[in-house]
């Protein structure tokens, strides 16, 4: 009987959600650097929802996209250009979902379906008039044994 790959989970992740229409610079995996267009996927959790008898798991990864962007106190429309930019990264990931275009998790893993969480949040308000907008969504997936 061959042996069958394992996969890493993250960089199979990291592949998949690297291609949509980047805004900045930088794209790092579960790293955030602290300029605008700084972007980052961040692993939440990979947990078992349901074990059957045979060993056989439904899993949630659960992952993050995460952006750095200025914001404004100011009444000039800026705050509303960032939840654009934060939704086009959250409607990439929901057209991904319907086209049934998943990271590859291993042979070992089938059934994909997509979540998406809330709309994108703003996180975490920088003192440089920046702020990180995170968008959180879950992939469901069978794992065999």
């Amino acid at each position: 009987m061959p042996t069958l790959k394992v996969v890493n989970k993250e960089e199979a992740l990291w592949d998949w959600v690297s291609k949509p229409p980047k805004q900045g610079s930088s794209f790092l995996f579960n790293f955030l650097r602290g300029q605008e267009g700084s972007c980052a996927i961040a692993p939440v959790d990979d947990r078992p929802i349901r074990t059957y008898v045979d060993g056989t798991t439904i899993r949630e990864y659960t992952f993050a996209l995460q952006i750095i962007l200025a914001v404004s106190d100011a009444d000039d429309g800026t705050n509303v250009e960032n939840m654009g930019i934060a939704r086009t990264w959250q409607k990439y990931i929901a057209q991904q979902g319907a086209s049934r275009a998943f990271p590859d998790f291993g042979p070992k893993c089938s059934d994909y379906k997509l979540s998406t969480r809330e709309s994108p949040q703003l996180t975490q308000l920088q003192s440089n008039n920046q702020a990180r907008y995170d968008f959180f969504a879950t992939i469901t997936y069978r794992e065999e044994v």
